[in-house]
C-alpha cells in the first residue's frame, strides 16, 4: 500500500503527474481540484494516493489533502462508481459539500457531477448516509473549489467564454490569494485580471 508520494513534482500535465522521489518517477493521476493546488514544477510536494489495481492495470491517484482521498475512497464503495467517476466527485465537490449532500440526500448537488445521474446519486445515498456521518472533515480542505461565491464566479468566467477547467483553476487561484471569505465580485475581478496576463 502505497499511502502518500512526497519528491518534486517533475510533470503537471492535464490530468497527471509526474513526482520525483529519489530518482524514480511515480505517474499520479489527479482530479481537477487538486490540480489547481498544485506548485511550479520543481518544487516539494506530497499526494496522499489511492493505489488502484485490476486484471492488467495499475494506477495511482493522488490528492493534496487526506479529506479529498477519503472522498474519492468513500465514493468507490458504491457499485457503478469507477476511478473516472470518483475523480469527478472530488473535483466538483468538497469534501464538506459531499458530505451533506448525502446527508441531506441533495441529488440536485450530486447531479452537479459529470456522469452521475439520479439513479447513481439515489443509490451513493443510499449506501452511504451512515458512512458519512462518522466521517469528520477539516475545514481547511473546503478552501479551494468550494462555496457558493466560488461556484458563481467560475459560472460568470464561463459566460465570459472561459473553459470550465481554465475558469475553475483561475477562481482556485484567486481565493488562495483573498482568502475563503472573498467575496464573487472580487473572486471574479482577480480571477479575469490572471486569465488576461
Amino acid at each position: 500500500m502505497i499511502a502518500f508520494v512526497k519528491g518534486i513534482l517533475a510533470v503537471n500535465g492535464s490530468k497527471q503527474v509526474i513526482v520525483d522521489v529519489n530518482g524514480v518517477g511515480y505517474s499520479v493521476e489527479i482530479p481537477e481540484r487538486t490540480k489547481v493546488q498544485l506548485p511550479e514544477v520543481g518544487s516539494d510536494i506530497i499526494l496522499y494516493t489511492h493505489y488502484h489495481c485490476r486484471e492488467n492495470e495499475v494506477k495511482l491517484y493522488g490528492f493534496a489533502s487526506q479529506d479529498d482521498l477519503t472522498v474519492f475512497e468513500t465514493a468507490l464503495v458504491v457499485k457503478g462508481v469507477g476511478p473516472s467517476l470518483a475523480l469527478n466527485i472530488v473535483s466538483k465537490l468538497s469534501p464538506s459539500d459531499f458530505q451533506r449532500a448525502i446527508r441531506d440526500a441533495d441529488h440536485a448537488t450530486l447531479m452537479r457531477v459529470p456522469r452521475l445521474n439520479k439513479e447513481l446519486a439515489q443509490l451513493m445515498i443510499m449506501k452511504l448516509k451512515n458512512t458519512v456521518r462518522k466521517i469528520h472533515f477539516d475545514a481547511k480542505a473546503d478552501e479551494t473549489g468550494s462555496g457558493e461565491h466560488t461556484e458563481a464566479g467560475v459560472q460568470v468566467l464561463m459566460g465570459l467564454g472561459a473553459s470550465e477547467f481554465a475558469a475553475e483553476r483561475a477562481i482556485a487561484d484567486a481565493q488562495k490569494i483573498l482568502g475563503p471569505t472573498a467575496k464573487r465580485e472580487e473572486l471574479v475581478r482577480l480571477a479575469l485580471a490572471r486569465l488576461n496576463q
